[in-house]
């Protein structure tokens, strides 16, 4: 009798070890499954590329994977290889694929945040060049030459080829021989030429591109909702720093610096024929209700003081350089 209970006890000991070895193997097994879906669902640096089930484009697709593609095999720091400016494109193509589609605007934010303002950050916005590349390249100073000529003779603006040299915006001091990074803005073809702005009014950001490349997202409010900013395609046509403000109301001409002028450092009009309403366009704020992420204005778009004049920075004049427009919600 106490062999046959003695049988019974190692039998069911045998059975609970068992059972607890199988589940502890079928919830390693579906933490295995679980890891490996969320891995599909991952770009290199961890980011979601299709949240919530949603899906990119396949050219958009294509782009973020060539692009990742291109990072992996960059040695040293990718943002400052020799591949950086093809990444750019290849990443902004992607980023436009990515606008307005359901489920993807984390994926979005990511992108620009792990990629693309990084990148942005060592083309636009520091002395690192890519003379070998279509759109950058390298100009030695000559005797005579000054920088207004130089800026122009690209298609860009004073301030933006002095930001490059790490001068003041102003400044006009060159030295015979100094080789000055460029931008041939003006030599790019179709979408690719000159300027670039994305403005999405339900996320209250303007995305700014040069040559193709995303550049910069600028926080911005726009219209309220008795003088909402029109959506659609435009252009700007004036470049206009430290502007007169005729009032909407009274119509009446004020001076830059007067109290009651709130443009703020900078006005750049959108075309009207274009849009299909005068009057619109982006400059900064110096009234009273000055906050951001709102809809508070007569329809324009505004921009954060600093981003104002850094933004007048680097885009040129229109007739220099032209810059296209999309407005949506």
């Amino acid at each position: 009798m106490k062999v046959v209970i003695i049988l019974i006890l190692v039998a069911t000991l045998g059975a609970g070890g068992w059972f607890m070895y199988s589940s502890k193997q079928q919830a390693l097994a579906q933490a295995e499954v679980e890891q490996a879906q969320l891995a599909a669902q991952l770009a290199p640096g961890g980011v979601p590329v299709f949240a919530g089930g949603a899906q990119m484009s396949v050219a958009a697709k294509q782009s973020l994977d060539e692009a990742d593609t291109l990072w992996n095999a960059a040695g040293g720091d990718p943002v400052t290889g020799a591949q950086a400016p093809n990444m750019a494109r290849l990443y902004s193509t992607a980023l436009r694929g990515l606008y307005n589609q359901p489920g993807l605007k984390d994926r979005e934010e990511a992108l620009i945040k792990d990629r693309l303002s990084p990148l942005a950050q060592a083309l636009f916005f520091s002395k690192t060049n890519w003379p070998a590349d279509r759109l950058f390249g390298t100009h030695v100073v000559s005797s005579g030459e000054n920088p207004e000529a130089i800026a122009k003779k690209y298609g860009m603006s004073r301030e933006f080829l002095n930001r490059l040299r790490g001068k003041d915006v102003n400044d006009s001091k060159l030295r015979i021989g100094d080789s000055l990074k460029i931008l041939r803005l003006n030599e790019q073809q179709g979408a690719d030429k000159g300027f670039a702005l994305r403005i999405d009014k339900g996320d209250y950001v303007m995305d700014l591109f040069i040559g193709g490349m995303f550049a910069k997202r600028y926080i911005i409010s726009h219209g309220a909702k008795e003088s909402p900013t029109p959506n659609g395609k435009t252009r700007l046509i004036n470049r206009v720093y430290h502007p007169d403000w005729t009032h909407p109301i009274t119509k009446q001409v004020l001076k830059f610096g007067d109290p009651e002028n709130i443009l703020g450092p900078i006005w750049m009009p959108f075309d009207a024929k274009e849009l299909g309403e005068s009057g619109i366009g982006i400059h900064g704020y110096t009234g009273v209700d000055g906050k951001m992420q709102a809809q508070v204005s007569h329809g324009c778009i505004r921009l954060q003081n600093a981003d104002a004049e850094e933004f007048y920075q680097i885009l040129s004049h229109p007739d220099r350089s032209p810059c296209a427009v999309e407005i949506a919600d």
